[in-house]
């Protein structure tokens, strides 16, 4: 069985430096590794001794002449070597039972680190540190041979079986999970049970837990008195990791010591009540578990389905739990929603078989669209028949959202390529031409069109930075009414003889200082398009949710309509075609949608999916 060394590993320092600000007092006092014997030692014999009679892992030395002494001792011993010429650290790279550490460096954290690499000793060796308390049995196994690599204290004193020569198949004399299911071992048709596919019981059960099914099966066990326990066991194993785990009950030492005999909790002799168990669950996991029957009725949902709460197809505002019982889902939630989960059930009742993973795009009358995770299986009473549905909805619209950033991001990107390849090329190519031009001609007109090109390029930064930083995620969020960001905005922006009008009949959930600068390129484009007099009229949608801006200008020209808020596209001859590209990328970044509304007068831009209140 594998044993525990500890958490800190132990070294032997070799140094001819005893001071003060010796190597050995430095990882004495400033590292978590233990020194054997004295703080430190000249003698390079007595530090491979140590290692060798087990009183530490690994020989620490500074200079070369310690590290050529160690090896010359020992070729095979683990050694950190701390120098600083070039000609020992390319030595040591060259000796696989080695690592350097300039010792011009953080030397009493790097030690450390380098002592962990070359003696293997890591998060591995602390995992088993852990596994050494725990009252289960812990096995580390090979996921493609099912071969026992490791186990720890409490698997070696319940089972009679030798762990460096021993599978998986070996740990168990009968898998009686079956019998559960009114099954006897040896009947007929056992091999086509559900659990077991193509490969027999111990692969479905590790490639079924790589896949997140994590199914406790019931095994009989054969301990070192030949006597049979029953164990629950269970299968831990990333799809991308070369290894997995079994964790499994052990038998009561009687002392209530150890993971409990299977047996015994089935037979009723622990104190665990299955029906707290469940009322823990519907209080306390923070996720939407619930209950409904045959026909669709919730009949027992969890606090966290009403947190906050739910509104109705009728309006009516649900609080509890009791508020959802006896309401099906064409009661709470949207017709079509109503047909998608009525026939998932239906389905689900009819062949036994699970939902998994379906997810569903929710936008609520007011907040921000949700996006939900829903798993269900069968419901069955204690004599196996299907009362109904099962289910668990988990909220992984922040997971969305991170997606959605990760997009815009690569977007953003590959944006910016573009506008250094060709935005700014182009006046920089004019620029060096027409420098170019001066010095053949003398012509000082020439310079006139470098400084304008040179203008036109420190716009473009500047409106490279501002789409940039508008685009990132908004986290700083509050309730306003739009009045005082319109107003602000408005007064930053050079509008002539304009007039501004303002329509706010409720409150929106947004970036204040956001908000100002989605308003000032909205403004400057009225302005640069309808002329210095036009009325601009800024207020809250009707029909749903949101907010827009309208000016009384001649419209957008339907050439333009299309791609009016891609980077690049502008009517105004000294635009830079980033004005309206920001404020799409303002609104992207809140999660509202913009688009160019029709109107009888003027352009009109209309912002939906904003939570309002």
């Amino acid at each position: 069985m594998r044993q525990s060394a500890g958490r800190h590993p132990r070294v032997a320092v070799v140094t001819d430096d005893a001071g003060e600000n010796s190597l050995g007092a430095v990882l004495e006092a400033e590292s978590d590794l233990v020194l054997t014997g004295e703080e430190q030692t000249s003698d390079h014999e007595a530090g491979v001794t140590a290692v060798r009679t087990g009183e530490a892992s690994c020989v620490v030395c500074e200079g070369a002449d310690a590290y050529a002494a160690v090896r010359e001792a020992d070729p095979d011993v683990p050694v950190v070597v701390v120098a600083t010429d070039e000609a020992t650290a390319e030595r040591v790279v060259a000796d696989e039972a080695a690592a350097f550490v300039h010792a011009d460096g953080p030397v009493s954290t790097l030690v450390g680190e380098r002592v962990r690499q070359v003696t293997g000793r890591g998060h591995d060796d602390v995992a088993w540190d852990v596994a050494a308390l725990a009252d289960q049995a812990v096995v580390q196994f090979d996921v493609e041979t099912f071969e026992v690599l490791a186990a720890n204290e409490a698997f070696s004193d319940s089972w009679d079986v030798d762990r460096t020569d021993a599978t998986l198949s070996d740990l168990w004399v009968t898998d009686i999970t079956h019998e559960l299911r009114g099954q006897g071992r040896g009947a007929a048709g056992e091999d086509q049970l559900e659990w077991v596919t193509e490969g027999g019981p111990v692969e479905t059960f590790v490639r079924n837990a790589q896949n997140g099914d994590f199914e406790t099966r019931e095994w009989h066990c054969e301990g070192p008195d030949g006597e049979y326990f029953k164990s629950e066991v269970r299968i831990v194993a990333d799809p991308n990791a070369e290894v997995g785990y079994l964790v499994a009950t052990v038998p009561d030492d009687g002392d209530g010591a150890g993971g409990g005999d299977a047996s015994g909790a089935l037979a009723g002799e622990t104190d665990y009540d299955a029906a707290s168990m469940l009322q823990s669950v519907m209080e306390h996991v923070p996720m939407s578990v619930y209950f409904e029957d045959r026909q669709g009725r919730h009949v027992l949902v969890s606090e966290d389905l009403v947190e906050p709460f739910i509104e109705a197809t009728d309006g009516k505002i649900m609080h509890t739990p009791e508020d959802v019982h006896g309401q099906t889902y064409w009661d709470l939630y949207t017709p079509e929603m109503a047909v998608r989960a009525t026939a998932d059930n239906e389905r689900i009742i009819e062949t036994g078989e699970p939902l998994r993973g379906q997810e569903k795009h929710v936008q609520p009358p007011h907040g921000r669209d949700l996006w939900f995770s829903t798993n269900k299986a069968p419901w069955y009473d204690e004599e196996g028949r299907v009362q109904g549905v099962v289910g668990i909805t988990v909220d992984i619209t922040d997971q969305k959202h991170r997606e959605r950033e990760l997009d815009r991001q690569n977007e953003r990107l590959e944006e910016f390529a573009s506008i250094v390849s060709h935005d700014l090329r182009n006046p920089l190519n004019v620029a060096e031409g027409r420098l170019e031009l001066y010095r053949q001609t003398g012509d000082e007109s020439e310079l006139d069109v470098v400084a304008e090109m040179h203008e036109r390029i420190s716009e473009l930064i500047d409106e490279v930075l501002a789409f940039a930083r508008e685009g990132s995620h908004v986290d700083d969020t509050e309730w306003i009414d739009g009045n005082p960001q319109a107003w602000e905005a408005w007064e930053a922006v050079d509008t002539g003889d304009a007039t501004l009008v303002q329509q706010w009949d409720y409150c929106i959930e947004a970036d204040a200082s956001r908000l100002v600068r989605l308003f000032e390129n909205l403004f400057r484009n009225a302005v640069e398009h309808a002329g210095a007099d036009v009325t601009v009229e800024v207020g809250t949608l009707e029909a749903e949710a949101g907010f827009y801006v309208q000016d009384g200008g001649p419209g957008v020209p339907d050439a333009v309509r299309d791609d009016l808020f891609e980077r690049g596209v502008s009517t105004a001859e000294e635009g830079t075609g980033f004005g309206l590209a920001i404020v799409a990328e303002i609104a992207e970044a809140h999660g509202w949608t913009v688009e160019l509304a029709e109107s009888d007068e003027g352009a009109r831009f209309e912002f939906t999916g904003v939570p309002n209140g």
